[in-house]
């Protein structure tokens, strides 16, 4: 009697080995979603982990296993392993035509673009004897645009350069000039909504004219990160202060452009203006990798815009600097911000130019005077 029970053990042991491994991924699918499209950099948000299995046999152990750039941190580090990316593993016990659903709140420490692509899923049968594997795709990703930052010195710089222009423009506007359409902001007058537009988009668009005082702003940004010592947080400073500036002077209805130095056609962007064009601006920005490859400052500035101020933001100050001389020559007006350390704010006193002095060199503060350029020099708190 005995040898037949361990004999029917074994039977039912082999058949429900051979059952679970053909059918335990049947109706079995995990659902990965950020709580949010986009958030700013140090902001906490949370990911939704839906596992659901839509068959009548359970799956007693199953792991659920995803990665992420390590940038993202999980407030709750269990089953988090953390190398060159972040590893997320959770264990389910998941019945039949059941659906499990966790919220796990995360907190995004820097600025960029980040995207989970799979899920793992892994199980075992009876006794840990066999293990599992499946591999379902899964393509979510998160906007972490940069942070914001104090800009208010520079954007009062702005409108002081750019003087009488924001009441000019509408009284010099030619009402037969059109020039094109874009999103409505506050300071825009009721009669230069196109409401034929507005209906095809959903949302209120405007009409614009040209303008010989239009408010345009070109913020050219250096990325290259040169000399021994790397500097990564003042670039992610210039990154966050050429995105706030962004914010505030679209926010107050003028049109602003950006061009990065990085190698690809996808970092520069043309003056324009409203809530659309501003997300592209900071999308722009949060793509942008340190390892991606830059090119000389000079290949951005391409030629003057008659009717466009131009905002520089570097801290490389000598052949970026030069270029930038050369650019604005003795007539045309802008604003250079150069981003330092404590250490080198004091080494020149705060009152020149920051950078070196090279042998057979002209100084750098003498290219610079004459120039219609008002410098400003930004220590970044904490280095």
């Amino acid at each position: 009697m005995i040898s037949v029970f361990l004999a029917g053990l074994l039977v039912v042991f082999l058949g429900w080995t051979f059952y679970y491994r053909r059918h335990w991924r049947d109706g079995l699918r995990a659902e990965l979603s950020f709580g949010q499209d986009f958030l700013y950099a140090e902001e906490q948000t949370f990911i939704t982990e839906k596992i659901e299995n839509a068959k009548r046999m359970p799956v007693p152990i199953l792991e659920a296993a995803f990665q992420i750039r390590k940038e993202i941190q999980f407030l709750d580090l269990e089953n988090t392993a953390v190398s060159d990316f972040t590893y997320k593993r959770d264990v389910f016990s998941v019945l039949g035509n059941q659906r499990i659903i966790r919220k796990l709140p995360v907190e995004c420490k820097k600025r960029g673009y980040y995207q989970i692509e799979k899920v793992d899923f892994t199980t075992y049968s009876l006794l840990h004897t066999w293990l599992y594997k499946m591999e379902q795709p899964e393509e979510k990703s998160l906007y972490v645009y940069a942070k914001r930052t104090d800009v208010s010195e520079l954007v009062l710089s702005c409108e002081k350069i750019l003087g009488a222009r924001q009441c000019a423009r509408r009284l010099y506007e030619d009402p037969f000039a059109f020039r094109g359409i874009r999103e409505y902001t506050i300071t825009d007058p009721m009669k230069t909504i196109n409401w034929k537009a507005s209906a095809k988009s959903g949302e209120l668009m405007v009409n614009t004219f040209a303008s010989t005082l239009t408010e345009r702003v070109m913020i050219y940004l250096n990325v290259a990160d040169e000399g021994i010592i790397k500097h990564e947080n003042l670039i992610e400073e210039g990154i966050s202060v050429a995105a706030s500036l962004a914010q505030k002077l679209i926010g107050k209805g003028m049109e602003v452009g950006i061009a990065l130095n990085a190698a690809g056609g996808k970092f520069c962007i043309s003056p324009a203006g409203g809530r659309g064009h501003l997300t592209s601006i900071e999308r722009m920005l949060a793509e942008f990798e340190a390892k991606d490859r830059v090119v000389p400052f000079s290949d951005i500035l391409g030629e003057k815009q008659e009717d466009t101020m131009p905002v520089f933001i570097s801290r490389n100050t000598d052949g970026a600097g030069r270029a930038i001389a050369e650019f604005v020559g003795k007539e045309q007006e802008g604003i250079w911000v150069v981003p330092v350390t404590a250490a080198e704010l004091a080494e020149k006193d705060g009152g020149n130019i920051p950078g070196r002095q090279e042998a057979g060199q002209p100084d750098l503060q003498q290219l610079m005077s004459g120039n219609r350029l008002k410098i400003l020099v930004r220590k970044v708190a904490g280095v």
